[in-house]
């Protein structure tokens, strides 16, 4: 009876033993299936930069370990920073988009659009109702200047002094560096602007207004060359001739002094009539006549000397190329023009020599438009 039982009993103990195998197996491979390894915590995933196509995922490490770097499908390696960084550590700076400059902001654009209207209006060609003297005519340097030193017209300053607000702007843009800038940035805008304005100009031919010929339109840019070169041999003289500004300098003192002169033989002349019609005394009268002629004399000296330093200087700028083409008043104004700014400026031979470079280089686009 106790025979037949046993076996039972061992069974009944073996099913247990495997029902419980079973339980902790489960238990097991569930642990392991839900189970990451350590190191997946400290992982991230990494875009692919440049030319990389996979993705990698590499755990992080220590600043001082080696850092792999992936390659591509092609054998190349693969920059994978997602940071301006390099695998160095070095940070690396990113590219600079550069803009392109179309305009400055103290020379801006309407200056160039007025500067060309105002050129174009001057011209009067030869034959037209308004030509002086039956030949073609355009403004000079004289008349540009007095223009922008009372409009100010596209140049950009600040305050209510139109004086300093002048200088300002002549000190900005009076560089070497600044002279080559603004020319390249503003020459094909000035001729463009140029053309348009010839092209659409009118003018009147015995009475009645037309637009210009090919002819006439050619004539404008011969006349517009010839006038830069002039004012180019101009400033070259001043820069070239070491006692340029000294002469300048003292034939405008003889300007001033001539004008000083004709201002006390004025006041001389008046006490002398007003002595007369008072019926003064004799002897007050001849003082006074005495005065007048006195200072009537000192008067014609110093026109005398104004025109000697004049004509010097006027023979002087004739020695250089192209300046003949322009009449002396001309020449000397511009030679005026360049004693005052180079007061001002501590590189004046070097700024002069720019603008005369870029003006000869406008002469010759001029002379390039004709019978376009």
């Amino acid at each position: 009876m106790s025979n037949t039982k046993a076996p039972k009993k061992q069974h009944t103990n073996l099913k247990r033993a495997l029902w419980v195998a079973l339980v902790i197996l489960a238990i097991v491979l569930t642990g392991l299936w839900t189970f990451e390894p350590e190191i997946a915590e400290t992982e991230r995933q990494l875009e692919p930069g440049g030319d990389v196509t996979t993705q990698v995922r590499i755990p992080l490490r220590p600043a001082n370990a080696e850092t792999q770097v992936p390659q591509t499908e092609s054998g190349t390696n693969a920059n994978i920073s997602s940071s301006p960084e390099s695998t160095s550590g070095t940070k690396v700076e990113p590219t600079p988009v550069i803009k392109k400059v179309t305009e400055d902001s103290v020379v801006r654009p309407s200056f160039i659009t007025d500067l060309s209207r105002l050129i174009v209006k001057s011209y009067h060609p030869k034959g037209s109702d308004s030509a002086a003297a039956g030949y073609s005519t355009l403004l000079d340097a004289k008349v540009i200047n007095v223009h922008y030193g009372v409009e100010m017209t596209g140049l950009s300053w600040s305050g209510d002094d139109l004086a300093v607000g002048r200088r300002s702007v002549m000190r900005y843009a009076l560089r070497p560096t600044m002279i080559s800038a603004l020319y390249a940035l503003y020459k094909e805008r000035f001729m463009n602007a140029v053309t348009t304005e010839i092209n659409t100009a009118k003018r009147s031919f015995d009475g009645t207004e037309r637009l210009l010929t090919q002819e006439e339109r050619d004539a404008f840019y011969t006349v517009a060359a010839t006038q830069l070169r002039a004012t180019a041999g101009v400033i070259k003289s001043c820069a070239k001739v070491d006692s340029a500004m000294n002469d300048i300098g003292v034939w405008l003192e003889s300007e001033r002094e001539t004008l000083a002169a004709n201002q006390r033989f004025q006041s001389a002349l008046h006490d002398y009539q007003v002595s007369k019609e008072m019926k003064s005394t004799q002897s007050v009268t001849d003082a006074a006549e005495r005065k007048m002629k006195a200072e009537g004399t000192a008067y014609e000296e110093a026109i005398r000397s104004r025109e000697d330093h004049k004509t010097a200087l006027a023979d002087m700028i004739r020695k250089f190329k192209w300046t003949k083409a322009q009449d002396d008043q001309t020449n000397l104004y511009i030679a005026s023009w360049v004693f005052r700014r180079s007061k001002d400026l501590s590189n004046p031979k070097e700024v002069m020599m720019t603008i005369q470079d870029k003006l000869l280089d406008l002469a010759d686009a001029m002379d390039a438009q004709k019978n376009l």
